[in-house]
């Protein structure tokens, strides 16, 4: 992958996160809805590991796709999915 796709993925990337904090510090209950985000985000990585094994699909868990699921929830799983999909 060149340089230049990679900067444009954590540009999008970096842009979804701070679209989602921004979100949520206007919102009344900023402690709530930050925990469901992280909870159902790892739960959607959770689920997609434990069902690969039926689907052979699979996300390693490191740093980078726990960071993007707990920052954007189960649409950051989604996107990391479809980003491994095309750099397949």
């Amino acid at each position: 992958m060149n340089t230049q796709l990679k900067a444009l993925l954590c540009a999008v990337a970096g842009g979804g996160a701070l679209a989602v904090l921004a979100a949520l510090l206007r919102s009344r209950r900023l402690i709530r809805y930050l925990l469901l985000g992280v909870l159902s985000g790892v739960a959607a990585l959770y689920a997609v590991n434990a069902l690969g094994m039926m689907t052979g699909i699979h996300l390693a868990v490191n740093w980078l796709t726990l960071g993007v699921s707990a920052t954007a929830g189960p649409p950051g799983v989604v996107g990391l999915l479809v980003i491994d999909t095309l750099l397949r």
